[in-house]
């Protein structure tokens, strides 16, 4: 918490403006949470496959679809989640003067 306390008041120092220190995390926030969402939906669907292949695998190859529609649902539930985490850690970081961010131990 420390580093990206003085990563932010440098960042602030070397003349980024609050509303792009505010804009560049919250996107680093969704990216996270976007990326972090993907990886574990693609693991859910292959470890779901991959146990319903164990357990019926006749039907497997048939009757198997993946629901486009709940994989949204969950991806933007995901972002919305991501971009919500970000936004006080955003406020608190544009709101520290960057001398007093860098000051700090």
């Amino acid at each position: 918490m420390i580093e990206r306390h003085h990563e932010h008041s440098l960042l602030r120092a070397l003349g980024l403006t609050r509303k792009q220190l505010r804009l560049m995390l919250l996107t680093e926030g969704a990216l996270l949470a976007l990326v972090s969402s993907l990886i574990g939906v693609a693991l859910g669907v292959l470890y779901g496959r991959l146990g319903a292949q164990t357990i019926l695998p006749e039907q497997v190859q048939t009757e198997l679809a993946i629901p486009a529609v709940r994989i949204a649902l969950i991806l933007g539930a995901a972002l919305a989640a991501g971009l919500l985490a970000s936004v006080l850690p955003a406020r608190r970081a544009a709101n520290t003067a960057p001398a007093q961010g860098l000051a700090a131990n």
